[in-house]
């Protein structure tokens, strides 16, 4: 498999595909516990970005256009349809650049796009961090609740993981999402953290006016990282998209 992504096993010829994209500073290795939950029958991938675990050497992406055409041009033969696009905060953002990306090019769409954890595209006052001084992007990120104590108390690995994520946060918050029309028809799924402090329910309840298809809104209890303490919930109405396939 190439560079970008990582395919655990399957038993299970599959019926659907589900490929995720993480959030700001994290891997693939951030969905190491939704390979027990998915069903075998889900042709399940996540999507390494540059700068970090098997890519570290690599540079990471600052800007948007580059990344969804080098995804675009990596997935054009991995994506399988009937697929679901998943992404967390950066990766949600990823997600809908990339099936805007898709589009332009006449390539098959998501059957579901899940956006999780980000403001949407209109929502224009939503705090910034990449440009914060070190003391305050690192207080941002625990305000978040995405930082875990060992990495706290290890100021070499915080000094390692600081500029992918301040890559990652710039690449997040300055891409302009706008586009001429709404995505065509692709059902959309937002997810919101009801105590998330940079994607309340309420920044997040709009990425309805970005499809013309179908749209479905969900708010879980939890911080900006509810996917992690909530997973169950979070994966319950994608199971459900993904239901139709089995």
């Amino acid at each position: 498999m190439n560079r970008w992504i990582r395919r655990p096993p399957r038993g299970a010829q599959p019926k659907a595909q589900l490929v995720c994209f993480h959030y700001a500073g994290g891997g693939t290795s951030a969905f190491q516990r939704w390979t027990g939950k998915i069903p075998d029958w889900v042709d399940l991938r996540f999507v390494q970005l540059p700068g970090r675990e098997n890519r570290f050497r690599e540079p990471p992406f600052r800007t948007m256009p580059p990344l969804v055409r080098a995804l675009a041009d990596e997935l054009a033969t991995v994506l399988a349809p009937p697929f679901l696009l998943f992404g967390h905060s950066m990766g949600a953002r990823v997600a809908f650049a990339l099936t805007h990306e898709l589009t332009a090019r006449g390539l098959p769409l998501p059957e579901l796009l899940v956006v999780s954890g980000t403001p949407a595209p209109s929502v224009t006052d939503w705090k910034h961090a990449h440009h914060l001084p070190e003391k305050e992007l690192i207080q941002h990120l625990i305000d978040l609740g995405g930082v875990p104590p060992e990495v706290l108390d290890s100021p070499e690995l915080l000094e390692l993981m600081l500029p992918v994520i301040r890559c990652d946060l710039e690449l997040s918050e300055t891409s302009r999402l706008t586009y001429p029309k709404p995505l065509p028809g692709v059902p959309v799924l937002a997810i919101a953290g009801e105590e998330d402090v940079i994607a309340p329910p309420e920044k997040v309840q709009p990425w309805g006016k970005e499809t013309s298809g179908p749209f479905e809104f969900v708010v879980l209890p939890g911080n900006h990282f509810f996917l992690h303490n909530m997973l169950d919930e979070t994966l319950a109405p994608i199971l459900r998209g993904l239901g139709r396939y089995r």
